[in-house]
């Protein structure tokens, strides 16, 4: 059976949900909520909740957010073979704070163990990378881990850029990647084009895909997701007024997730966009990063009621 692999990010995440407007410097009346997390790792949650065989390529630390990581991934099926236990390492994690209306209004990460997954390691770990459908990962991994991944690894690279500054780090790579989704601000870290009209983001992207890259998808909050590929598709799917937002974390790996799973289903461009805009609003109306009831159902219910 065909896997999806994985390499990047696996966090403990703490969310704090302010009951009113946050007032800063104070302490706010909420509900906090523990959660695994990391990008690459919540990409795979969801793909193996919909029924994806998935690998994971992390490191952990000897702690019990470690142990916490590592029961959960083996408890949705994940392998983890590569999921490395290092001695004398925290694990990664994270904290969000999100305002009365569920958006984040401040988050805070701790990912030093991620610069551990180096050059050797994802050498190491090429012989079962190879055997994946394909390969996502964020840029979270150094640029040494990035280097080796776009120079060695023959599967189709999906990437999410997470931050402006991590775009920045490994910008220079971007032609490599098969497959980027970054939002409006990494899209301009990765090519330094202003990208806050139409014009912009479809000038950034006809850059990175003269430079290799085979689509971009651009997401845009409430503006819905921008696709662009390299046989002349220019979509951009917008959605109708969404209400039910809880928590908007996750939403960015969901719609990651829906991307891959249309697409190893070979689903057309359009229809790609739009599962993967639904994944991500199945995500916004959970209480959780992951929406543990997702499903190709539920997505579709959500494409049919939301998008335009």
């Amino acid at each position: 059976m065909s896997f999806v692999a994985g390499i990047g990010g696996a966090n403990v995440d703490t969310h704090g949900s302010s009951i009113q407007p946050v007032i800063l410097r104070d302490s706010n009346p909420g509900h906090l909520h523990l959660s695994l997390g990391g990008v690459m790792r919540n990409i795979l949650e969801n793909l193996s909740r919909l029924g994806t065989k998935t690998a994971i390529f992390s490191v952990v630390g000897d702690d019990p957010y470690g142990k916490m990581l590592r029961d959960g991934c083996n408890a949705l099926g994940m392998d983890t073979t590569h999921l490395k236990t290092l001695a004398g390492h925290r694990s990664s994690s994270y904290v969000s704070i999100l305002d009365q209306e569920g958006d984040m209004l401040v988050a805070m990460s701790d990912m030093a163990i991620i610069k551990e997954l180096g050059a050797d390691f994802v050498l190491e770990c090429l012989p079962l990378m190879q055997q994946a459908e394909l390969v996502v990962c964020d840029a979270n991994l150094s640029v040494e881990a990035l280097t080796a991944l776009t120079e060695h690894c023959s599967r189709p690279l999906m990437l999410d850029p997470v931050s402006t500054t991590w775009a920045k780090s490994m910008a220079h790579l971007a032609g490599a990647f098969h497959t980027i989704k970054p939002n409006r601000m990494e899209l301009e870290a990765l090519t330094g084009i202003d990208c806050s009209n139409f014009e912009g983001m479809k000038a950034a992207c006809t850059l990175l895909l003269q430079k290799g890259c085979k689509r971009l998808f651009v997401s845009l909050g409430a503006d819905g997701l921008y696709y662009q590929d390299n046989c002349d598709n220019c979509i951009h799917q917008a959605t109708r007024p969404f209400s039910h937002i809880r928590n908007a974390t996750g939403a960015g790996d969901a719609t990651m997730a829906g991307i891959v799973y249309a697409g190893l289903q070979g689903l057309s461009p359009l229809k790609t966009v739009q599962f993967g805009m639904g994944a991500g609003l199945c995500a916004l109306s959970a209480a959780d990063t992951i929406d543990l009831e997702i499903s190709t159902t539920k997505i579709e219910q959500m494409i049919k009621e939301y998008l335009l």
